[in-house]
Protein backbone atom coordinates (compact mmCIF):
# COMPACT_ATOMS: atom_id res chain seq x y z
CA UNK A 1 0.00 0.00 0.00
CA UNK A 2 2.90 2.36 0.29
CA UNK A 3 3.31 2.49 -3.58
CA UNK A 4 -0.42 3.35 -3.74
CA UNK A 5 -1.45 5.55 -0.16
CA UNK A 6 -4.42 7.18 -2.46
CA UNK A 7 -6.35 3.89 -3.25
CA UNK A 8 -7.39 3.13 -0.04
CA UNK A 9 -8.34 6.63 0.08
CA UNK A 10 -10.60 6.33 -2.82
CA UNK A 11 -11.64 3.00 -1.56
CA UNK A 12 -13.02 4.38 1.68
CA UNK A 13 -14.27 7.23 0.04
CA UNK A 14 -16.40 4.94 -2.31
CA UNK A 15 -17.25 2.96 1.29
CA UNK A 16 -18.89 6.18 2.98
CA UNK A 17 -20.61 7.15 -0.65
CA UNK A 18 -22.38 3.33 -0.51
CA UNK A 19 -23.12 3.41 3.60
CA UNK A 20 -24.56 6.65 3.47
CA UNK A 21 -26.67 5.63 0.32
CA UNK A 22 -27.41 2.26 1.29
CA UNK A 23 -28.16 3.06 5.28
CA UNK A 24 -29.84 6.37 5.24
CA UNK A 25 -27.82 7.28 8.57
CA UNK A 26 -28.43 10.72 9.73
CA UNK A 27 -25.57 13.14 9.36
CA UNK A 28 -24.82 13.72 13.19
CA UNK A 29 -23.38 9.75 12.75
CA UNK A 30 -20.98 10.89 10.37
CA UNK A 31 -20.36 13.95 12.46
CA UNK A 32 -19.61 11.75 14.92
CA UNK A 33 -16.97 9.51 12.85
CA UNK A 34 -15.60 13.05 12.09
CA UNK A 35 -14.84 13.41 15.65
CA UNK A 36 -13.04 9.79 15.68
CA UNK A 37 -11.06 10.97 13.42
CA UNK A 38 -10.08 13.71 14.24
CA UNK A 39 -9.33 12.30 17.98
CA UNK A 40 -7.26 9.99 16.24
CA UNK A 41 -5.21 13.16 14.99
CA UNK A 42 -4.74 14.77 18.47
CA UNK A 43 -3.06 11.22 19.37
CA UNK A 44 -0.69 11.29 16.49
CA UNK A 45 2.03 13.22 18.59
CA UNK A 46 2.22 11.13 21.26
CA UNK A 47 2.69 7.64 19.33
CA UNK A 48 5.95 6.09 18.26
CA UNK A 49 6.83 6.15 14.47
CA UNK A 50 5.41 2.68 13.99
CA UNK A 51 1.89 3.43 15.59
CA UNK A 52 2.17 6.66 13.78
CA UNK A 53 1.72 5.39 10.30
CA UNK A 54 -1.04 3.10 11.82
CA UNK A 55 -2.62 6.06 13.50
CA UNK A 56 -2.49 8.13 10.11
CA UNK A 57 -3.88 5.57 7.78
CA UNK A 58 -6.60 5.44 10.30
CA UNK A 59 -7.19 8.68 10.79
CA UNK A 60 -7.21 9.30 6.62
CA UNK A 61 -9.24 6.32 5.84
CA UNK A 62 -12.43 7.85 8.59
CA UNK A 63 -11.69 10.68 7.01
CA UNK A 64 -12.41 9.56 3.97
CA UNK A 65 -15.51 7.77 4.90
CA UNK A 66 -17.43 10.66 6.29
CA UNK A 67 -16.34 12.87 2.86
CA UNK A 68 -17.96 10.55 0.51
CA UNK A 69 -20.91 10.17 3.15
CA UNK A 70 -21.24 13.94 4.02
CA UNK A 71 -20.62 14.56 0.22
CA UNK A 72 -23.82 12.44 -1.53
CA UNK A 73 -25.92 14.03 1.23
CA UNK A 74 -27.14 16.72 -1.31
CA UNK A 75 -27.49 14.69 -4.64
CA UNK A 76 -29.48 12.01 -3.04
CA UNK A 77 -32.72 11.60 -3.83
CA UNK A 78 -33.16 9.59 -0.41
CA UNK A 79 -32.06 13.29 1.25
CA UNK A 80 -33.64 15.75 -1.27
CA UNK A 81 -37.27 16.81 -0.29
CA UNK A 82 -36.88 18.89 -3.71
CA UNK A 83 -36.10 15.43 -5.59
CA UNK A 84 -39.02 15.28 -8.64
CA UNK A 85 -39.38 11.73 -7.72
CA UNK A 86 -41.04 13.01 -3.82
CA UNK A 87 -43.26 15.53 -5.85
CA UNK A 88 -44.55 13.73 -9.12
CA UNK A 89 -48.14 12.66 -8.68
CA UNK A 90 -49.87 10.72 -11.65
CA UNK A 91 -49.77 11.89 -14.29
CA UNK A 92 -47.95 14.98 -13.87
CA UNK A 93 -46.99 18.07 -15.56
CA UNK A 94 -42.64 18.26 -15.95
CA UNK A 95 -40.83 21.25 -16.96
CA UNK A 96 -37.56 19.43 -18.30
CA UNK A 97 -33.85 20.66 -20.43
CA UNK A 98 -32.81 17.83 -22.36
CA UNK A 99 -28.95 16.92 -21.31
CA UNK A 100 -28.47 14.91 -24.91
CA UNK A 101 -30.24 14.46 -28.05
CA UNK A 102 -32.95 11.84 -28.15
CA UNK A 103 -31.79 8.72 -30.40
CA UNK A 104 -34.34 6.38 -32.16
CA UNK A 105 -34.87 2.92 -30.50
CA UNK A 106 -37.15 -0.06 -31.73
CA UNK A 107 -40.91 1.63 -30.43
CA UNK A 108 -39.42 4.90 -29.20
CA UNK A 109 -37.06 8.19 -28.65
CA UNK A 110 -34.53 7.80 -25.42
CA UNK A 111 -33.11 10.32 -23.77
CA UNK A 112 -32.40 12.33 -20.60
CA UNK A 113 -33.36 15.10 -19.36
CA UNK A 114 -32.36 17.45 -16.46
CA UNK A 115 -36.20 17.99 -14.27
CA UNK A 116 -36.50 21.74 -13.37
CA UNK A 117 -40.45 21.47 -11.75
CA UNK A 118 -43.40 19.16 -11.21
CA UNK A 119 -46.40 20.76 -11.29
CA UNK A 120 -45.41 24.33 -10.97
CA UNK A 121 -42.69 23.37 -7.73
CA UNK A 122 -39.52 23.74 -8.29
CA UNK A 123 -37.60 20.18 -8.85
CA UNK A 124 -33.76 18.58 -9.24
CA UNK A 125 -32.88 15.52 -10.28
CA UNK A 126 -32.12 13.78 -13.42
CA UNK A 127 -34.81 10.86 -15.61
CA UNK A 128 -35.07 8.96 -18.25
CA UNK A 129 -37.25 10.16 -20.87
CA UNK A 130 -39.06 7.84 -23.89
CA UNK A 131 -41.18 9.68 -26.07
CA UNK A 132 -43.44 7.88 -28.55
CA UNK A 133 -42.05 6.97 -32.41
CA UNK A 134 -44.32 8.56 -34.48
CA UNK A 135 -44.01 11.88 -32.50
CA UNK A 136 -42.00 15.01 -33.35
CA UNK A 137 -39.01 13.59 -31.30
CA UNK A 138 -36.44 13.79 -34.18
CA UNK A 139 -36.37 17.63 -34.03
CA UNK A 140 -35.49 17.91 -30.36
CA UNK A 141 -32.21 18.39 -29.12
CA UNK A 142 -29.81 18.81 -26.69
CA UNK A 143 -30.21 21.78 -24.36
CA UNK A 144 -34.50 21.85 -25.66
CA UNK A 145 -36.14 22.84 -22.53
CA UNK A 146 -40.13 20.85 -22.61
CA UNK A 147 -42.93 21.54 -20.48
CA UNK A 148 -44.56 17.27 -20.98
CA UNK A 149 -47.41 16.01 -19.63
CA UNK A 150 -46.63 11.94 -18.66
CA UNK A 151 -46.79 9.08 -16.42
CA UNK A 152 -43.44 8.82 -14.28
CA UNK A 153 -42.33 5.84 -12.53
CA UNK A 154 -40.35 6.91 -9.46
CA UNK A 155 -38.78 3.56 -9.33
CA UNK A 156 -37.10 3.37 -12.52
CA UNK A 157 -36.41 7.21 -12.76
CA UNK A 158 -38.29 7.28 -16.26
CA UNK A 159 -40.82 9.39 -17.83
CA UNK A 160 -43.42 7.29 -20.59
CA UNK A 161 -45.24 10.37 -22.87
CA UNK A 162 -47.78 9.82 -24.84
CA UNK A 163 -48.22 13.14 -26.68
CA UNK A 164 -47.15 13.45 -30.64
CA UNK A 165 -46.21 17.38 -30.16
CA UNK A 166 -44.20 19.37 -28.12
CA UNK A 167 -43.84 23.00 -27.69
CA UNK A 168 -39.95 24.05 -27.44
CA UNK A 169 -40.14 26.59 -24.20
CA UNK A 170 -36.55 27.33 -24.90
CA UNK A 171 -33.23 25.98 -26.23
CA UNK A 172 -29.44 25.97 -24.88
CA UNK A 173 -27.54 27.47 -28.09
CA UNK A 174 -25.00 29.14 -26.28
CA UNK A 175 -22.67 26.55 -24.07
CA UNK A 176 -19.90 24.74 -25.16
CA UNK A 177 -21.76 21.57 -24.36
CA UNK A 178 -24.54 22.36 -27.32
CA UNK A 179 -21.84 23.96 -29.44
CA UNK A 180 -20.01 20.09 -29.11
CA UNK A 181 -23.58 18.66 -29.92
CA UNK A 182 -23.74 20.76 -32.92
CA UNK A 183 -20.68 19.32 -34.50
CA UNK A 184 -21.82 15.95 -33.44
CA UNK A 185 -24.83 16.57 -35.29
CA UNK A 186 -23.48 17.36 -38.20
CA UNK A 187 -20.47 14.77 -38.32
CA UNK A 188 -23.08 12.25 -37.94
CA UNK A 189 -25.54 13.58 -40.76
CA UNK A 190 -22.06 13.60 -42.89
CA UNK A 191 -21.79 9.77 -42.24
CA UNK A 192 -25.53 8.90 -42.99
CA UNK A 193 -25.39 10.57 -46.33
CA UNK A 194 -21.86 9.06 -46.71
CA UNK A 195 -21.12 5.73 -49.61
CA UNK A 196 -21.64 3.10 -46.46
CA UNK A 197 -24.66 0.92 -46.21
CA UNK A 198 -26.75 1.66 -43.59
CA UNK A 199 -25.40 -1.76 -41.50
CA UNK A 200 -21.90 -0.57 -41.63
CA UNK A 201 -22.44 3.31 -41.46
CA UNK A 202 -24.62 2.34 -37.98
CA UNK A 203 -21.69 0.68 -36.48
CA UNK A 204 -18.89 3.50 -37.73
CA UNK A 205 -21.00 6.06 -35.51
CA UNK A 206 -21.64 3.99 -32.54
CA UNK A 207 -17.80 3.41 -32.33
CA UNK A 208 -16.87 7.20 -33.09
CA UNK A 209 -19.72 9.16 -32.08
CA UNK A 210 -21.30 7.02 -29.50
CA UNK A 211 -24.52 7.35 -31.87
CA UNK A 212 -26.66 4.05 -31.45
CA UNK A 213 -29.87 5.25 -33.04
CA UNK A 214 -28.76 3.68 -36.68
CA UNK A 215 -27.52 0.31 -35.40
CA UNK A 216 -29.91 -2.69 -36.38
CA UNK A 217 -31.31 -4.88 -33.84
CA UNK A 218 -29.75 -7.82 -35.23
CA UNK A 219 -26.38 -6.61 -35.40
CA UNK A 220 -26.61 -5.56 -31.75
CA UNK A 221 -27.62 -8.69 -30.52
CA UNK A 222 -24.76 -10.28 -32.91
CA UNK A 223 -22.02 -7.90 -30.60
CA UNK A 224 -23.45 -8.28 -27.61
CA UNK A 225 -23.36 -12.22 -28.30
CA UNK A 226 -19.90 -12.37 -29.20
CA UNK A 227 -18.61 -9.81 -25.72
CA UNK A 228 -17.78 -7.11 -27.39
CA UNK A 229 -20.63 -4.91 -26.76
CA UNK A 230 -18.64 -2.30 -25.45
CA UNK A 231 -16.76 -1.48 -28.85
CA UNK A 232 -20.31 -0.33 -29.42
CA UNK A 233 -20.06 2.94 -26.50
CA UNK A 234 -17.37 4.83 -26.62
CA UNK A 235 -15.65 4.44 -23.96
CA UNK A 236 -12.31 4.59 -22.23
CA UNK A 237 -11.31 2.00 -24.40
CA UNK A 238 -11.66 3.94 -27.37
CA UNK A 239 -10.08 6.62 -25.60
CA UNK A 240 -6.61 4.36 -24.56
CA UNK A 241 -6.84 3.21 -28.04
CA UNK A 242 -6.66 6.76 -29.23
CA UNK A 243 -4.09 7.50 -27.20
CA UNK A 244 -1.73 4.75 -27.18
CA UNK A 245 -1.88 5.35 -31.56
CA UNK A 246 -0.76 8.27 -30.83
CA UNK A 247 1.67 7.95 -28.52
CA UNK A 248 3.32 5.10 -31.53
CA UNK A 249 2.80 7.80 -34.09
CA UNK A 250 5.39 9.86 -32.17
CA UNK A 251 8.20 7.36 -30.55
CA UNK A 252 10.42 8.82 -32.81
CA UNK A 253 10.38 12.09 -30.61
CA UNK A 254 12.37 10.60 -28.31
CA UNK A 255 11.93 10.04 -24.42
CA UNK A 256 13.60 12.93 -23.71
CA UNK A 257 11.98 15.88 -22.04
CA UNK A 258 10.91 17.62 -24.95
CA UNK A 259 10.18 15.03 -26.60
CA UNK A 260 7.68 13.74 -23.95
CA UNK A 261 5.97 17.30 -23.53
CA UNK A 262 5.63 17.21 -27.37
CA UNK A 263 4.12 13.82 -27.50
CA UNK A 264 1.91 14.00 -24.15
CA UNK A 265 0.24 17.52 -26.00
CA UNK A 266 -0.33 15.96 -29.07
CA UNK A 267 -2.06 12.94 -27.26
CA UNK A 268 -4.01 15.36 -25.17
CA UNK A 269 -5.32 17.57 -27.61
CA UNK A 270 -6.48 14.28 -29.51
CA UNK A 271 -8.03 13.26 -26.75
CA UNK A 272 -9.82 16.18 -25.66
CA UNK A 273 -10.24 16.72 -29.62
CA UNK A 274 -11.87 13.35 -29.65
CA UNK A 275 -14.17 14.28 -26.56
CA UNK A 276 -15.48 17.46 -28.30
CA UNK A 277 -16.41 15.60 -31.48
CA UNK A 278 -18.67 13.21 -29.60
CA UNK A 279 -20.44 16.08 -27.65
CA UNK A 280 -18.54 16.05 -24.47
CA UNK A 281 -20.48 13.02 -23.50
CA UNK A 282 -20.06 12.04 -19.99
CA UNK A 283 -18.48 8.90 -20.18
CA UNK A 284 -16.03 10.19 -22.55
CA UNK A 285 -14.85 12.63 -20.43
CA UNK A 286 -14.29 10.71 -17.39
CA UNK A 287 -11.90 8.23 -19.68
CA UNK A 288 -10.06 11.53 -21.07
CA UNK A 289 -9.75 12.72 -17.38
CA UNK A 290 -8.20 9.48 -16.50
CA UNK A 291 -5.83 9.35 -19.47
CA UNK A 292 -5.02 12.84 -19.29
CA UNK A 293 -3.20 12.38 -15.91
CA UNK A 294 -1.64 9.44 -17.07
CA UNK A 295 -0.02 11.69 -20.11
CA UNK A 296 0.55 14.57 -17.48
CA UNK A 297 2.60 12.55 -14.86
CA UNK A 298 4.90 10.82 -18.08
CA UNK A 299 4.95 14.78 -19.58
CA UNK A 300 6.50 15.50 -16.49
CA UNK A 301 8.47 12.72 -15.90
CA UNK A 302 7.48 11.60 -12.56
CA UNK A 303 7.59 8.16 -11.53
CA UNK A 304 4.05 8.52 -9.80
CA UNK A 305 2.09 4.57 -10.03
CA UNK A 306 -0.85 4.21 -12.38
CA UNK A 307 -2.51 2.76 -9.46
CA UNK A 308 -2.84 6.37 -7.93
CA UNK A 309 -3.38 8.18 -10.59
CA UNK A 310 -6.59 6.30 -11.68
CA UNK A 311 -7.33 6.88 -7.70
CA UNK A 312 -7.00 10.59 -8.00
CA UNK A 313 -8.89 10.44 -10.86
CA UNK A 314 -11.84 8.51 -9.00
CA UNK A 315 -11.69 10.74 -5.80
CA UNK A 316 -12.01 13.95 -7.93
CA UNK A 317 -15.20 12.73 -9.77
CA UNK A 318 -16.80 11.16 -7.07
CA UNK A 319 -16.12 14.61 -5.28
CA UNK A 320 -17.89 16.18 -8.71
CA UNK A 321 -20.91 13.78 -8.83
CA UNK A 322 -20.81 10.99 -5.88
CA UNK A 323 -23.86 9.07 -7.92
CA UNK A 324 -21.44 8.23 -10.06
CA UNK A 325 -20.64 5.31 -7.98
CA UNK A 326 -23.87 3.74 -9.09
CA UNK A 327 -23.20 4.25 -12.81
CA UNK A 328 -22.87 1.09 -14.50
CA UNK A 329 -20.72 3.16 -17.59
CA UNK A 330 -18.41 4.51 -14.28
CA UNK A 331 -18.55 1.31 -12.70
CA UNK A 332 -16.98 -0.66 -15.61
CA UNK A 333 -14.65 2.12 -16.66
CA UNK A 334 -12.67 2.52 -13.17
CA UNK A 335 -13.02 -1.41 -12.85
CA UNK A 336 -11.29 -2.28 -16.52
CA UNK A 337 -8.41 0.23 -16.31
CA UNK A 338 -7.84 -0.99 -12.43
CA UNK A 339 -7.56 -4.51 -13.51
CA UNK A 340 -5.32 -3.54 -16.15
CA UNK A 341 -2.99 -1.54 -14.47
CA UNK A 342 -3.02 -4.40 -11.69
CA UNK A 343 -1.87 -7.51 -14.33
CA UNK A 344 0.63 -5.13 -15.69
CA UNK A 345 3.75 -6.54 -14.43
CA UNK A 346 1.81 -9.96 -15.17
CA UNK A 347 1.46 -8.26 -18.73
CA UNK A 348 4.99 -7.06 -19.43
CA UNK A 349 6.49 -10.79 -18.98
CA UNK A 350 4.71 -11.51 -22.29
CA UNK A 351 7.24 -10.15 -25.40
CA UNK A 352 4.39 -11.28 -27.87
CA UNK A 353 1.65 -9.01 -28.82
CA UNK A 354 -0.69 -11.39 -29.40
CA UNK A 355 -0.40 -12.90 -25.99
CA UNK A 356 -0.04 -9.06 -24.64
CA UNK A 357 -3.07 -7.87 -26.13
CA UNK A 358 -4.55 -11.54 -24.83
CA UNK A 359 -3.44 -10.31 -21.16
CA UNK A 360 -5.17 -7.12 -21.48
CA UNK A 361 -8.21 -7.99 -22.43
CA UNK A 362 -8.42 -11.25 -19.64
CA UNK A 363 -7.53 -8.54 -16.92
CA UNK A 364 -9.82 -5.91 -18.12
CA UNK A 365 -12.73 -8.65 -18.36
CA UNK A 366 -11.95 -10.44 -15.19
CA UNK A 367 -12.56 -7.27 -13.13
CA UNK A 368 -15.23 -5.77 -14.54
CA UNK A 369 -17.08 -9.92 -14.42
CA UNK A 370 -18.79 -8.78 -11.10
CA UNK A 371 -19.92 -5.51 -13.04
CA UNK A 372 -21.48 -7.44 -15.94
CA UNK A 373 -22.93 -9.90 -13.80
CA UNK A 374 -25.21 -8.03 -11.48
CA UNK A 375 -26.40 -5.60 -13.86
CA UNK A 376 -26.51 -7.74 -17.39
CA UNK A 377 -26.67 -11.50 -15.90
CA UNK A 378 -25.11 -12.46 -18.87
CA UNK A 379 -21.69 -14.05 -19.89
CA UNK A 380 -20.29 -14.57 -23.02
CA UNK A 381 -17.85 -17.76 -22.85
CA UNK A 382 -15.83 -16.23 -25.98
CA UNK A 383 -15.05 -12.78 -25.06
CA UNK A 384 -11.83 -13.29 -25.27
CA UNK A 385 -11.38 -14.85 -28.65
CA UNK A 386 -13.51 -11.96 -29.99
CA UNK A 387 -11.47 -9.15 -28.41
CA UNK A 388 -8.10 -10.20 -29.72
CA UNK A 389 -9.96 -10.22 -32.90
CA UNK A 390 -12.26 -7.30 -33.11
CA UNK A 391 -10.31 -4.69 -31.18
CA UNK A 392 -7.47 -4.63 -33.25
CA UNK A 393 -9.92 -3.73 -35.86
CA UNK A 394 -11.73 -1.13 -34.05
CA UNK A 395 -8.73 0.53 -33.20
CA UNK A 396 -8.51 1.10 -37.25
CA UNK A 397 -12.10 1.48 -37.55
CA UNK A 398 -11.88 4.50 -35.31
CA UNK A 399 -9.58 6.36 -37.12
CA UNK A 400 -10.68 5.68 -40.61
CA UNK A 401 -14.12 6.99 -39.42
CA UNK A 402 -12.96 10.10 -37.95
CA UNK A 403 -10.91 10.30 -40.87
CA UNK A 404 -14.11 9.71 -43.17
CA UNK A 405 -16.31 12.42 -41.29
CA UNK A 406 -13.47 15.42 -40.62
CA UNK A 407 -12.03 15.67 -44.36
CA UNK A 408 -14.92 13.39 -46.62
CA UNK A 409 -12.89 11.61 -48.76
CA UNK A 410 -13.90 8.56 -51.22
CA UNK A 411 -10.35 7.25 -50.25
CA UNK A 412 -10.75 6.43 -46.89
CA UNK A 413 -14.43 5.25 -47.72
CA UNK A 414 -13.04 1.68 -49.60
CA UNK A 415 -10.98 0.29 -46.91
CA UNK A 416 -13.41 1.27 -44.30
CA UNK A 417 -16.13 -0.57 -45.98
CA UNK A 418 -13.55 -3.57 -45.87
CA UNK A 419 -12.69 -3.43 -42.10
CA UNK A 420 -16.34 -3.02 -41.17
CA UNK A 421 -17.63 -6.14 -43.11
CA UNK A 422 -15.10 -7.70 -41.63
CA UNK A 423 -16.01 -7.47 -38.42
CA UNK A 424 -19.40 -8.29 -39.00
CA UNK A 425 -18.17 -11.54 -40.52
CA UNK A 426 -16.12 -12.38 -37.81
CA UNK A 427 -18.31 -11.13 -34.85
CA UNK A 428 -21.47 -13.17 -36.69
CA UNK A 429 -19.39 -16.31 -36.91
CA UNK A 430 -18.37 -15.96 -33.02
CA UNK A 431 -21.77 -15.15 -32.15
CA UNK A 432 -22.98 -18.53 -33.97
CA UNK A 433 -20.74 -20.40 -32.20
CA UNK A 434 -22.14 -23.11 -29.12
CA UNK A 435 -22.99 -21.72 -26.10
CA UNK A 436 -21.98 -18.03 -26.79
CA UNK A 437 -24.20 -16.65 -24.40
CA UNK A 438 -25.25 -17.87 -20.68
CA UNK A 439 -28.42 -15.81 -19.84
CA UNK A 440 -29.97 -15.80 -16.76
CA UNK A 441 -27.19 -15.43 -14.28
CA UNK A 442 -28.52 -14.02 -10.91
CA UNK A 443 -25.99 -12.94 -8.39
CA UNK A 444 -26.71 -10.79 -5.07
CA UNK A 445 -25.59 -7.40 -3.87
CA UNK A 446 -23.59 -9.55 -1.26
CA UNK A 447 -22.51 -11.94 -3.51
CA UNK A 448 -21.53 -9.39 -6.20
CA UNK A 449 -19.64 -7.19 -3.13
CA UNK A 450 -17.76 -11.21 -2.35
CA UNK A 451 -16.54 -11.91 -5.76
CA UNK A 452 -15.37 -8.14 -6.63
CA UNK A 453 -13.16 -8.20 -3.33
CA UNK A 454 -11.70 -11.54 -4.44
CA UNK A 455 -10.99 -11.05 -7.81
CA UNK A 456 -9.26 -7.25 -6.76
CA UNK A 457 -7.76 -9.60 -3.91
CA UNK A 458 -5.88 -11.93 -6.58
CA UNK A 459 -4.81 -9.07 -9.05
CA UNK A 460 -3.23 -6.94 -6.44
CA UNK A 461 -1.55 -10.08 -4.70
CA UNK A 462 -0.10 -11.21 -8.47
CA UNK A 463 0.89 -7.21 -8.61
CA UNK A 464 2.81 -7.03 -5.49
CA UNK A 465 4.28 -10.60 -5.90
CA UNK A 466 5.71 -9.42 -9.22
CA UNK A 467 6.65 -6.01 -7.90
CA UNK A 468 8.84 -7.38 -5.38
CA UNK A 469 9.95 -10.02 -7.56
CA UNK A 470 11.17 -6.89 -10.00
CA UNK A 471 12.97 -5.38 -6.84
CA UNK A 472 15.04 -8.46 -6.38
CA UNK A 473 16.23 -8.96 -9.60
CA UNK A 474 17.55 -5.67 -9.82
CA UNK A 475 19.14 -5.36 -6.71
CA UNK A 476 22.95 -4.83 -6.92
CA UNK A 477 25.49 -7.57 -6.11
CA UNK A 478 27.05 -7.25 -2.95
Amino acid sequence: MQRVPLLPMAVAMMVGIAVSHAALLPIWVWAVVMGVAALAGGLLTILKKREFRVALTLLLTLTFVAIGALRILPDDAQYDPRHWTHLVQQPSFLTLRLTETPTPRERSWKTEAEVLSVDSLEAHGTLHLFLRKDSTAATLHYGDTLPLHGYADTTRGTLYVTSDHYLIAGHDSTSPRAHCEAMRMKLLRRMQHGPLEHRHAGVAEAMTLGWRGDLEPDLQAQFRAAGIMHLLCVSGLHVGLLAVMVGGLFLWLGEERRGRILRGSLQLLVLWGFALLTGLAPATVRAALMFSLFIISHMMGRRTDSLNLLSLAAIVMLMVDPLLLFNTGWQLSFCAVAGILLARPAIQLFHNPFWQTASVCLAATLATLPVILSSFHTFQPYFLIANIIIVPLAALILVLSLLYMLLPCPLFASPLWWLLESSDRLTGAISRLPGATINNIEISPIGTMFLTVAIFFILFAINAALHRYNQRKNLPLC
